[in-house]
């Protein structure tokens, strides 16, 4: 029997051979509207996250769905608990942009340090002035993580290998690498770290997590790096804390809303760099990360459970109910 699959963006051309012989892959961008993709949600055997949503009622829609995957690691576009209260497997894809969002966190937080922008800027416009970008080296800085699963603890050890202090805050880990520090609290984090990358799930807990009191812990010396999901920080708080300099930078590639408008309120400002979520895109992760979805597919299509499905516990105890049990949204991180 052929699955189809509705994937959320075209998979990358090395990957389509892997659906080969056994599925039909459908893009949502095919579709004219939203309307149009839900109609056909009854179809779909498999689904591959991006840039579009399945909460609750676009799920129970989805009759005939039997997986969800995301081709990297974030799952907040799908409501994880009535997924599995309807018997739908959900699954990550762990590793495949690691080093791509670490890479980008360094990198940024460099250009941010070294006010690249605002001197690429100046110099485009006839203003040559080597002596006004004059800012600290960042070796025995400190560069901290808000979150410390597999980007947060690469970033650090980055970091490290730059001569820089590093510190985290993750109160759902117990071991640090060597040359970690563990903070007890987030604002703690804030006060010690002269850069900070946030590297967190987006949750109910997590949402907003960055505002007023973070930023002005950070310093007028701090800088903030966001590759992770824009409601992590909260956007009118960071717009005030760079236009009134409580913070030196910013660099921000995730936001509220993708694609952003015009008139966001970060774009006017010199000491923000902002990317159209990058981080976790080159040409080494991209495929990886297609394929790594493509296998998750695949392992539910010959009836096995990918090692990435984060509400397996709550499938079985499901399963050994008859599935008339109400379940508790699993935590999928």
């Amino acid at each position: 029997m052929t699955w189809s699959v509705l994937v959320g963006r075209h998979p990358h051309e090395s990957v389509r051979p892997d659906y080969d012989g056994w599925a039909n892959v459908t893009v949502a961008a095919a579709y004219d509207s939203l309307e149009e993709l839900d109609a056909d949600l009854p179809t779909f055997d498999a689904a591959v996250l991006g840039g579009y949503e399945l909460p609750a009622e676009r799920l129970e829609r989805a009759s005939n769905l039997k997986m969800i995957t995301s081709p990297g690691v974030g799952l907040d576009a799908v409501d994880i608990g009535a997924a599995t209260d309807l018997g739908i497997i959900v699954c990550n894809n762990l590793g495949a942009n690691t080093r791509a969002v670490a890479e980008y966190s360094i990198t940024t937080m460099l250009a941010v340090r070294r006010e690249l922008r605002r001197a690429d800027r100046n110099i485009r416009n006839g203003v040559w002035d080597k002596f006004d970008y004059m800012n600290t080296e960042i070796a025995d800085q400190t560069m901290g993580a808000l979150g410390y699963g597999a980007i947060g603890s690469l970033v650090l050890e980055l970091a490290q290998g730059l001569g820089m202090d590093t510190v985290a805050y993750d109160p759902y880990v117990d071991t640090f690498a060597d040359g970690v520090e563990s903070v007890d609290s987030k604002l703690e984090l804030f006060e010690r770290a002269d850069a900070v990358g946030v590297h967190a799930p987006l949750t109910d807990e997590t949402r907003g997590t960055v505002s007023e009191a973070e930023l002005r812990a950070l310093g007028e010396d701090g800088i903030l790096v966001n590759a992770a999901r824009g409601p992590l920080v909260d956007t009118d708080a960071l717009a005030t804390a760079l236009e009134e300099e409580w913070i030196h930078g910013a660099a921000i590639d995730v936001f509220d809303e993708e694609p952003t408008t015009e008139d966001h309120p970060l774009f006017e400002l010199d000491n923000v760099l902002v990317t159209p979520h990058i981080a976790g895109s080159t040409a080494k992760s991209v495929p990886a990360k297609h394929r790594g979805a493509a296998e998750n597919v695949r392992a539910v299509y010959e009836g096995r459970l990918p090692e990435t499905t984060v509400n397996r516990d709550q499938l079985c105890l499901r399963a050994a109910h008859g599935g008339d049990r109400e379940l508790e949204e699993a935590d999928p991180f």
